[in-house]
């Protein structure tokens, strides 16, 4: 991290204060509302899920790689929310495209609009592994999947004018995209490929793969919310939950040691899952959506995004990867090329 602003944004007082400010339990009521929520099953995924059945959602459907385990929280958010909605679990396994094709189908063959999609769900690891679909896995998950995801959950949201709230795209992202003061790979013809090739992912670059898969999230977003009409389609929001007690780094610290001090980090700073939770649940029922619209929300405000994200040149990436995202997308699932379209028709 070379820029000073950067650090002092994740290595300061008040960034420490910022982790034990006492953050707003969400009281909005989402009655005949219908959420999607990737990675629900567990961690502050499934104490959002929580709070969005406490909050009368109609129906909510907890997107997980693992069907049983995701049956199992669906049943103890009913026992403990005592909600009347419907609690429903879906597989989804983002490091599938066939599997993320089959989601919004399904969504697609029951009709069902979507008024709050969050994108929890993340993958962290040292190693490079390589998915059927031939991604390095962290790209794929936290990139790739989520935004093909997305893209064809599209069409299945409401416009806002035919509905009281504005519904709200979530992606969570992290003050760890702070660490990258440059995307190097934008020296490359292909950022994307060059994130992918085997030869690039050495140890280094791997331990900096998290970082740089949400500076990535952070980069889609804006985008996203430039190309999206208000009136045509929902609010993108990227939440910073802050640190969190997670087993997320259970990949990249596989020492006694390593595991040692994570804990103790996490003992010192970290918010419990239900905290963090109240990030997401806060940025999906904001009532002043237009102020939220593409911005960066941390501790429940909204806060600037790393330098180098503002900067012309991260501009200039930040274009130059959407591009690359929706040609790969595109030959993925040729319904990406006709929503791609609609963004654009709609955005004139």
């Amino acid at each position: 991290m070379d820029n000073l602003r950067d650090f002092k944004r994740v290595a300061s007082w008040k960034w420490i204060r910022d982790q034990y400010t006492q953050l707003e339990v969400p009281s909005s009521d989402l009655t005949g509302k219908t959420v999607v929520i990737t990675g629900a099953n567990r961690g502050i995924g499934f104490e959002a899920a929580k709070h969005f059945a406490r909050l009368n959602a109609k129906h909510l459907i907890l997107a997980c790689r693992k069907v049983s385990t995701g049956n199992v929280a669906a049943e103890q958010i009913m026992a403990t929310t005592g909600c009347s909605g419907a609690v429903t679990c879906w597989p989804l396994d983002l490091a599938s495209f066939t599997s993320i094709k089959q989601f919004a189908t399904r969504i697609q063959q029951e009709n069902i609009s979507i008024d709050i999609l969050v994108g929890n769900a993340a993958y962290m690891g040292l190693d490079y592994v390589q998915t059927q679909d031939g991604w390095e896995t962290g790209l794929q998950v936290n990139c790739l999947g989520n935004f093909l995801l997305i893209l064809l959950l599209l069409p299945h949201f409401p416009r806002p004018s035919e509905t009281v709230s504005i519904p709200r795209v979530i992606l969570l992202s992290s003050d760890s995209h702070y660490f990258i003061s440059r995307l190097q790979e934008a020296d490359t013809s292909n950022i994307l490929a060059t994130l992918n090739d085997p030869r690039h992912c050495f140890s280094s670059a791997m331990r900096q793969r998290y970082f740089v898969s949400k500076l990535l999230i952070v980069l889609f977003s804006r985008e996203l919310a430039r190309r999206m009409d208000p009136n045509f389609g929902p609010n993108v929001v990227t939440v910073d939950p802050g640190v969190c007690i997670t087993d997320l780094y259970r990949e990249t610290a596989p020492t006694f040691l390593g595991r040692l001090a994570m804990r103790g980090i996490q003992f010192l700073v970290a918010r419990t899952p239900e905290v963090g939770s109240r990030t997401i649940v806060h940025a999906a029922v904001y009532p002043q959506c237009k102020e939220i619209h593409g911005k960066y929300l941390a501790t429940q405000r909204v806060k600037q995004e790393s330098d180098y994200v503002t900067s012309t040149e991260g501009q200039v990436v930040q274009r130059r990867l959407w591009n690359e995202i929706v040609d790969i997308l595109q030959v993925v699932d040729s319904r990406v090329e006709g929503i791609i379209c609609a963004l654009q028709v709609h955005n004139q």
